[in-house]
């Protein structure tokens, strides 16, 4: 069986499955990447090393604006050709103009190539419900700047967005989703349900699991049981800034809490600024990018909580990972599958910072209680959502389409 993706980019995880789809599943997998840093690719995001262990193969296009201003491969119809692979796997927003690309798709025809279209589900609007769902759900970017166009330039985009959909989902043999929610999406443009995966997404879960078994057999994970963590880049839509507010105001009443912030990015400088307008001392760190995965771990073992405000979704991952309790509002629709309210966490408003410092505050008066949340969060991650259970929803979507 080969399989052929195309990515923007390889951060650690996919580069972790991949591999696993190759060493563990037996699967012919090939990558076509862009040849300079992909145009879609968010600020800050960090890829693999170009010189890392891969157990695929990887090949390099050039990238550049096509329809509707979207990045896509310069000839990827020659690559398909030469690769011929069994299964082509798409994400947005490549999917948009691969249906314009007449050559690739009769290449596709020609080869028999079946494809598969892979999505997270976030932001995406359900079969003729676009006007009434993006009047309420506007597209935000990671600045928090409305996206979609406003006044009477906003009805003829959302009826636009809703027939593209109609037609590069209409183009898939199969779809992969990462949140079960996107079930009821697909289905909603004719996809039938037996053609749906759910993957799930997921870190290297294999990697954490053997770094938090050896780091505690070393005797390591002394947890400052008020020290409250964030991960991920600072961008706006990341909302630090409502948790630097809720920690401020419930420094009040608990002097020895923490709030230490892993990351960097656009927003660091205002970030910084606003922890030394509302919050003590020494109560706010910025512990910068960690990549190493032994010291990232020991960070995340020594926090009691993780809270992520705004946008993003592997973190929540990583941190239940390591048995935190995760605090958090809307993210991209995995955390719905990843967190049940009062079980392993708790969700709040988006964008109520008083309604955030009072969840964290349930946790930072039950000490008994987060440890249980913290240790019902890591049983999601192990029996349900880790990188053997993605790699085997991948697998699955594979060998259905090998039997059609």
């Amino acid at each position: 069986m080969k399989v052929t993706f195309l990515f923007s980019g390889l951060p650690h995880y996919l580069i972790a499955l991949l591999n696993k789809l190759v060493s563990k599943h037996g699967i012919d997998v090939s990558v076509i990447l862009p040849r300079e840093r992909g145009m879609s690719l968010g600020e800050g995001i960090k890829l693999g090393d170009p010189e890392g262990a891969y157990q695929f193969s990887i090949h390099y296009l050039d990238e550049f604006r096509g329809r509707l201003n979207k990045p896509y491969f310069k000839d990827l119809h020659i690559s398909l050709k030469e690769i011929a692979p069994d299964i082509l796997v798409i994400a947005w927003p490549y999917i948009i103009n691969y249906y314009f690309d007449r050559k690739a798709r009769e290449v596709a025809k020609t080869y028999n190539i079946s494809l598969v279209y892979r999505e997270i589900p976030f932001m995406v609007a359900p079969k003729n419900q676009a006007i009434k769902y993006y009047r309420k759900t506007p597209v935000l970017n990671e600045n928090l700047e409305v996206d979609n166009p406003v006044g009477l330039k906003f009805y003829p985009w959302a009826i636009g967005l809703n027939q593209m959909r109609r037609k590069y989902y209409n183009l898939a043999d199969a779809t992969m989703i990462y949140a079960s929610h996107g079930f009821e999406i697909h289905e909603s443009f004719g996809i039938k349900r037996e053609k749906i995966f759910l993957t799930y997404n997921s870190p290297d879960t294999d990697l954490i699991a053997l770094t938090r078994r050896r780091l505690k057999e070393e005797g390591v994970g002394t947890v400052h049981p008020k020290r409250i963590l964030h991960l991920g880049r600072l961008v706006k839509w990341k909302r630090v800034d409502l948790l630097i507010e809720a920690v401020a105001k419930l420094s009040t009443k608990h002097e020895d809490i923490e709030l230490h912030i892993i990351g960097e990015g656009p927003e660091e400088k205002n970030l910084k600024k606003l922890a030394r307008h509302l919050a003590p001392e020494h109560t706010i760190k910025f512990m910068g990018s960690i990549y190493d995965p032994e010291a990232l771990a020991r960070e995340i073992m020594a926090s009691a909580i993780y809270v992520l405000a705004g946008m993003g979704g592997l973190s929540i991952n990583e941190a239940m990972a390591y048995g935190l309790p995760v605090i958090c509002s809307r993210c991209d629709g995995t955390e719905r599958d990843l967190l049940s309210d009062g079980v392993n966490g708790f969700f709040f408003q988006e964008g109520n910072a008083p309604d955030l410092e009072s969840k964290i505050e349930l946790l930072l008066n039950d000490p008994a209680k987060c440890q249980a949340m913290g240790a019902n969060a890591l049983s999601v991650i192990d029996q349900k959502i880790n990188m053997e259970t993605v790699a085997q929803g991948f697998k699955s979507c594979f060998d259905y389409l090998m039997q059609c």
